[in-house]
């Protein structure tokens, strides 16, 4: 590393440097050029930037670059911080990157000479592994030289790799091997060995070059300073593995001697994919149409739920990263599987019906009127495959029959009205063990068998043919509170007697208030009413 006075007195004054460059920008003349390099060498953070700015003492820290890797998957941010040195970390930062930040492991890459200068301050719980880079000496005149080095110091071949490329391949190695917290590696300002270790990191993930050189500026942008340039990451480092060592894969498997087991552990790792698509979703055990599911609409499905819970669906996600969750409304889910990269979510909406039970008599649909112990079919379909279920008529609620759906989750059977079923309109559905409605309801009217009254059969269902009642429905219907109400023992005869009794009674008061009314009148002046009989006057 260059013995450069402004990077070491960086780390004291970021701040204050950061402060001091806008004032000065402000107040001196600088060119349009060189405002506008300076503006493209500190790049602004962007979404998938992840700084780290609540540890006290921190001034170069951020999480991997969420971007966009190897067939579409994304980098997991969360999995490795880079930072500068973290001597300059408060106690109550340390806390935090353990405890927030879950790391366990800090790979520390400078030289001995430079640890022992500046210890890191110890992170609760974390393991701390020194991986020199440049070997005993890391100090370097110039950054172009020191970007030479980066790329191969001390390589002869390969059974003489030098302490460089010996190092990659061991904290590669440690990346691919690492399955717990996160991991934290550094250097002395976190920008040029971070920065290339970061650099072959991204490759392995598919990380696009554009996205690499963004990350590695921003290291600009957190220090307020302008040391990182494209010319040494791309001009040197990456020139330098492209011409000598036949590209960047060659370099990593070759060279550095990546094994295909490390570079797959590496992927599995870092990336997380962004696919939010559930492969399967049931309701009750019904599989729901997912193409459907999918739109603002969302899609309907019969099942034999008396009410529907998050605990009847089911949902498995195309990737086994991703996870998923229900919330139920009434009798519709809406199902949110959320991507393994933690933001990418797709909703699947869906409404759940109860199947239709049907009553039938000879072939046709009907509600009656049935005479008590009549026989009905019933049929429905939409219920779970051998599924056992009780048949119950209601008004006050009686089971009737069983009946079991069938494969494909059918019923078709006879049922016998009770005998003394009251007159008037019930209910019948299926319920399942608990007695619980899984089907609508089929509405169906009683008429009460009479001496006077007839009833024919056809096709074997008893139908009342004359509707001559010992008792009627009085209120809505029995099904829903009604009362049933005796009639007279005379079928409804007697009162018609009755009323023209009392009808002939008015009649003949009438006639009687009418002939005393002409009596007072004088209207028989020329007669004598007498012993009740009309006489001629003299």
């Amino acid at each position: 590393m260059p013995n450069r006075p402004a990077r070491a007195h960086a780390l004291f004054r970021a701040a204050s440097i950061a402060t001091a460059a806008a004032a000065v920008l402000g107040s001196v003349c600088l060119s349009t050029t060189t405002a506008s390099a300076d503006t493209g060498l500190q790049p602004a953070f962007t979404a998938q930037d992840h700084p780290v700015t609540d540890v006290p003492g921190m001034v170069n820290g951020r999480e991997l670059g969420a971007f966009t890797g190897l067939d579409g998957r994304r980098v997991d941010a969360t999995r490795l911080i880079r930072s500068e040195s973290l001597d300059k970390v408060t106690a109550a930062g340390a806390q935090t990157l353990a405890g927030k930040y879950h790391v366990d492991l800090v790979v520390d890459l400078r030289t001995p000479g430079q640890v022992a200068a500046k210890p890191d301050v110890t992170i609760p719980g974390a393991k701390v592994v020194d991986i020199s880079m440049f070997g005993a000496d890391g100090d370097y005149p110039d950054d172009t030289v020191m970007y030479h080095d980066l790329t191969d110091k001390g390589y002869v071949d390969p059974a003489d790799r030098g302490p460089m490329i010996s190092a990659y391949a061991q904290v590669l190695q440690i990346l691919a091997t690492h399955t717990t917290g996160t991991v934290l590696i550094h250097c002395s300002h976190g920008m040029d060995r971070t920065g290339t270790v970061i650099d072959l990191l991204d490759r392995v993930l598919g990380v696009d070059s554009a996205d690499v050189l963004h990350d590695y500026l921003l290291s600009n942008t957190q220090l307020g300073v302008t040391w990182a340039t494209p010319q040494l990451l791309q001009g040197t480092f990456e020139h330098d593995v492209a011409t000598k060592y036949a590209g960047m894969d060659s370099y990593l498997s070759k060279t550095i001697g990546v094994t295909p087991a490390e570079v797959a552990a590496l992927r599995a790792r870092f990336l997380v994919s962004d696919d939010a698509s559930a492969s399967a979703v049931t309701v009750g055990g019904v599989t729901v149409p997912l193409a459907a599911a999918a739109t603002t609409a969302g899609a309907t499905v019969t099942a034999p739920l008396a009410a529907l819970t998050a605990a009847d669906v089911h949902v498995t996600t195309t990737d086994a990263g991703a996870t998923s969750s229900v919330a139920v409304t009434g009798r519709s889910a809406v199902v949110t599987v959320t991507a393994a990269d933690g933001t990418t979510t797709k909703q699947y909406r869906v409404t759940v019906q109860q199947p239709a039970l049907s009553v039938t008599a000879n072939g046709t649909a009907a509600h009656g009127p049935f005479a008590p112990g009549s026989a009905v079919t019933l049929t429905s379909a939409g219920l779970t495959p051998g599924a056992v279920y009780s048949v119950v008529v209601h008004s006050t609620p009686r089971v009737i029959g069983t009946v079991t759906a069938t494969a494909a989750g059918t019923v078709s059977a006879s049922v016998v009205l009770p005998a003394d079923l009251a007159a008037g309109a019930h209910t019948l559905f299926l319920a399942d063990a608990k007695g619980t409605a899984v089907t609508t309801a089929a509405r169906i009217v009683l008429v009460a068998r009479s001496a006077t009254g007839t009833t024919t059969t056809r096709g074997g269902t008893t139908v009342a043919t004359v509707p001559v009642r010992s008792s009627s429905a009085a209120g809505p219907s029995v099904a829903t509170g009604g009362t049933v109400v005796a009639s007279p023992a005379d079928g409804g005869v007697l009162p018609w007697v009755l009323l023209g009794g009392l009808g002939s009674a008015l009649l003949a008061c009438l006639g009687v208030l009418r002939l005393r009314g002409q009596v007072r009148n004088g209207r028989l002046r020329n007669g004598q009413f007498r012993n009740g009989q009309f006489r001629s006057g003299r």
